[in-house]
């Protein structure tokens, strides 16, 4: 027979009432934490939680400073080329310049930029570069600096170039990494999108990072 008179200890209700409390709080949180993107569904490469970018100092177009700070306040679309390429770098700089106006186009309001880093610094100069990006896109920049500096920010973002020739000779080539990077409102690597690039398919995973982030 129970000593309780039919009451349940006060040690039981609060154990009742704590468990209580942590499924409260564990379903709040569910609830409220932003459901993962999936890679599977996605044609570039999604960064859940971004990462962080190493401090470089270069110069755009405008000759300006471009730092890591630069990279905050809005999405960039980031590509490394130079501008005597002959096809890979046209063709990516088209498509991305075709991605501004299919995210216009999606009703898009978010600003996503794009940003051409020329790994070719000796021939691009702040003149051919303001030339080279705006036509394929009048808001599109471009950014050069001393090889060294270019360097600190292509191997941070996993970016190879192979220079074939010397700047004395003038009709060099450059082998060079061809992903579009995504650079995030914080200045994080977001997300890479590999070659052959399409704007279709860049913008609908834009589209649907964007959306997981609260922007679009």
């Amino acid at each position: 027979m129970s000593n309780y008179g039919g009451k349940l200890p006060l040690v039981t209700i609060a154990v009742a009432a704590l468990l209580a409390l942590v499924a409260g709080v564990w379903a709040s949180s569910a609830l409220l934490a932003p459901a993962s993107l999936d890679n599977d569904d996605l044609h570039g490469t999604y960064l859940e939680g971004g990462r962080a970018i190493t401090d470089f100092q270069l110069v755009d177009h405008r000759e300006r400073a471009f730092t890591r700070a630069s990279l905050e306040g809005e999405w960039t679309l980031l590509f490394f080329g130079f501008t005597n390429c002959p096809d890979v770098c046209p063709m990516t700089m088209l498509e991305l310049g075709r991605v501004q106006k299919v995210l216009a186009d999606e009703g898009i309001t978010e600003p996503v930029r794009g940003v051409f880093v020329t790994v070719d610094p000796a021939r691009d100069t702040t003149e051919r570069l303001e030339a080279y990006v705006t036509g394929f896109d009048e808001g599109f920049l471009g950014v050069t600096g001393d090889l060294d500096d270019i360097d600190v920010l292509a191997r941070d973002l996993g970016i190879v170039h192979v220079r074939h020739g010397e700047p004395a000779d003038g009709d060099y080539m450059v082998d060079h990494g061809s992903a579009v990077l995504l650079i995030n409102p914080e200045g994080r690597l977001q997300a890479l999108f590999q070659a052959p690039h399409r704007a279709a398919q860049i913008s609908a995973d834009l589209i649907r990072i964007l959306g997981h982030h609260g922007r679009g």
